[in-house]
C-alpha cells in the first residue's frame, strides 16, 4: 500500500488539476482579464485548437494575442466542464481531459456551440500546475462554423 503521503499528494495533485481546467475555463467566460487566462500555461505552451479548425498557437505571447482577439470577437461565453479524468499522473507530469458544452455569442450577433474533448498535458511548476499542451478535437460535429477570431 501506498504511504500516507503519496496518498494525500494524489489527491492534493487532482484537485489542483481540476482548478488549474476550471480555472482556464472560467477566465475564458469572465472574459476580465486574458493575463488570467495564459497565466494557466507554461512559456512555451501550445493551444493546438487545429480539431476545430482554428489554429495551433505556440508560447504564452501568442496565445495572447489570441485570446485578445477571442474576447474582442465575442459578446459572451459559457463553458461547463464535466467527466474530469486524470489519464496519466507521474511525477510532474499529468495528461488530463474533460468534455466541454461551451455556448457564446460572438459580436455579430451569430451563435457559437461546441461540443468537445479538452486534452491537457500539464507539468508541475513552482507556480503550482500549468498547462503545457492543449488540444480540443469536437465529440459532436459542428452545426456551424465557428468564428476565425482572427
Amino acid at each position: 500500500m501506498s504511504s500516507l503521503e503519496s496518498r494525500i499528494q494524489k489527491v492534493e495533485d487532482r484537485l489542483a488539476l481540476q482548478d488549474l481546467i476550471h480555472s482556464y475555463c472560467i477566465h475564458i467566460d469572465e472574459a476580465k482579464s486574458v493575463d488570467a487566462i495564459v497565466d494557466c500555461f507554461v512559456d512555451d505552451a501550445v493551444l493546438d485548437l487545429s480539431g476545430l479548425g482554428l489554429p495551433v498557437i505556440t508560447g504564452r505571447n501568442d496565445i495572447h494575442e489570441f485570446f485578445v482577439s477571442v474576447l474582442a470577437a465575442t459578446e459572451c461565453n459559457a463553458h461547463y466542464s464535466t467527466n474530469f479524468r486524470i489519464n496519466r499522473l507521474e511525477g510532474d507530469e499529468a495528461e488530463c481531459q474533460s468534455y466541454v458544452y461551451a455556448v457564446g455569442v460572438a459580436k455579430d450577433g451569430s451563435d457559437i456551440l461546441v461540443y468537445a474533448k479538452h486534452q491537457y498535458h500539464c507539468l508541475r511548476t513552482n507556480k503550482g500546475w500549468k498547462i503545457k499542451h492543449f488540444s480540443e478535437p469536437y465529440l459532436m460535429p459542428p452545426t456551424k462554423d465557428i468564428p476565425s477570431f482572427e
